[in-house]
């Protein structure tokens, strides 16, 4: 009897590597799973991914600012008087009765109902304070006077209060300003009393404002109140509820109205923000921008988190060729994330950064910000807040070390679902090739269990077996400390 060797040779099977990117990309959160490539990111917080590795995102830590303008390097905090800081504003003047220099002052309004001050760039020794007599936070709006940049601030409680070089000045108008700016020798304002007209006069002196000298224009449309005045490429434009009015000025009293854009849901009056000839604003139905002429849609496919809420205590601003916004997200997940689990609940839950030049963005899960302001000077700029609920006290400056005054934010990147092209066919989930500095947690998810892998930070690629059958497989990493970073995560897949 003869036996013959089986000449029937099965398929062999292969083993590829595949690499995760994660630089650079934006997450596509609303996008299927199936039209994504495995390596792009579904998810990304709490890190900062635009460059060189997946490193820590924004954070917050206690403003502190030079007390010297020759001496840049050495600063110290920012002292806060009372218990909750309820509004920011900043104002520079010149001093020409001692230095001689522009002096440059950053201004909140406490829980004492207090406006205090302080010089920025210059030795602190005590809170100064602004007597005043307002009830609620006062609405402020920039305003130039005898042409200077001054403050002025209006609000229940008190008459008009205008802040500058020279002094403090109170009106006998007791009128509440909305927002105001001077155009074509006229002043031009908005009041809460007549949210639907627009106020203008040829006295620019605010403060000497009569009935008798004032006119209006009726915008008794449905575009809704008007909600802030900018001025720029030699018109007006009135930001309202529910659209974009422009004002054309041809003489003494001759205007040309034309409405520049209708939008299908509410316009968040804190989320304008001009940055030279672009003004970014936020609705419902995501974040746009206006270039004077039109409006266009910002895409960026996060939004989802933000449109599924209500956002009227957002707020933004520009700074370094950024986009900032704090606002409130869902995020549609079980993770609680810093002031997702304080006790008393929380207003806003997220940062959104834009960056305006090449569309890259980043979101900071976590923090309650009650609003931002870019504190500007020629010597020391900084991106500075004031928060809602457990942090309420506080003045924080922008950090990029992932920490909320010095507790790590919880970083997590999501990649799509996938099969690596092979939707019937089983594959085997070798090993995991990872460069993490810090301890990390790899979760890898087949069709029936989610298995974690708790990774040890090393200076070195490591290699981690994982052995995992699926046809299709899910994958994250979370990180608890944010200072966590990863330059190199690669799956070995045998097929």
């Amino acid at each position: 009897m003869f036996f013959y060797k089986n000449l029937l040779k099965g398929k062999k099977s292969q083993k590829k590597e595949y690499s995760y990117d994660l630089l650079g990309n934006n997450q596509k959160s609303e996008k299927d799973d199936n039209v994504l490539k495995y390596s792009e990111p579904k998810v990304i917080f709490n890190y900062i991914n635009e460059d060189g590795a997946l490193r820590a995102g924004y954070g917050f830590e206690n403003l502190c600012m030079p007390t010297s303008k020759s001496d840049l390097e050495s600063e110290t905090q920012i002292s806060v008087r009372g218990n909750a800081v309820r509004g920011l504003w900043q104002i520079k003047w010149y001093d020409s009765t001692t230095s001689h220099t522009d002096k440059y002052y950053l201004f909140y309004f406490n829980d004492e109902n207090l406006i205090c001050y302080d010089n920025i760039l210059d030795n602190r020794y005590i809170t100064l304070i602004v007597n005043n007599t307002f009830t609620e936070v006062p609405t402020a709006t920039y305003y130039r006077h005898d042409s200077e940049d001054s403050l002025l601030l209006s609000g229940e409680g008190s008459n008009l209060m205008l802040i500058s070089g020279g002094g403090v000045s109170q009106s006998e108008n007791n009128k509440k300003i909305v927002s105001c700016c001077t155009h074509y020798g006229k002043l031009f304002a908005i009041t809460r009393e007549k949210r639907g007209n627009l106020i203008y006069t040829e006295n620019t002196n605010i403060l000497s404002w009569t009935t008798e000298g004032l006119e209006d224009l009726d915008f008794g449309d449905g575009r809704g109140n008007l909600n802030k005045i900018i001025s720029f490429d030699d018109y007006l434009f009135l930001f309202r509820d529910f659209g974009i009015t422009k004002v054309s000025i041809y003489g003494n009293d001759e205007f040309s109205i034309s409405h520049m854009y209708f939008s299908d849901s509410y316009i968040y009056p804190n989320s304008i923000v001009q940055d030279g000839d672009y003004v970014y604003f936020l609705t419902k139905s995501g974040l746009k921008v206006f270039n004077g002429s039109s409006v266009k849609d910002v895409n960026i496919d996060c939004m989802s988190y933000v449109n599924a809420c209500e956002n009227s205590n957002c707020s933004a601003t520009c700074f370094e060729g950024k986009y900032f916004l704090a606002c409130r997200g869902d995020f549609g997940d079980d993770e609680v994330i810093g002031c997702e689990g304080f006790e008393n609940g929380y207003i806003n839950n997220m940062l959104l950064v834009y960056d305006i030049s090449n569309g890259h963005t980043e979101i900071t899960r976590g923090v309650d910000i009650h609003q931002l302001l870019a504190l500007n000077n020629p010597f020391k700029s900084k991106l500075i807040a004031c928060f809602n609920n457990e942090h309420i006290g506080k003045i924080g400056q922008l950090t990029k070390d992932g920490q909320l005054f010095g507790e790590s934010l919880k970083g997590l990147i999501s990649f799509a679902r996938t099969d690596f092209g092979k939707p019937d066919v089983k594959k085997r989930i070798r090993s995991i090739l990872i460069k993490s500095d810090k301890n990390c947690s790899v979760f890898i998810e087949n069709e029936d269990k989610t298995y974690e892998f708790s990774i040890s930070g090393k200076n070195k690629i490591q290699k981690i077996r994982a052995n995992i059958l699926g046809k299709s497989f899910g994958v994250r990493i979370e990180a608890e400390d944010n200072e966590t970073k990863i330059n190199k995560f690669v799956l070995q897949v045998e097929e």
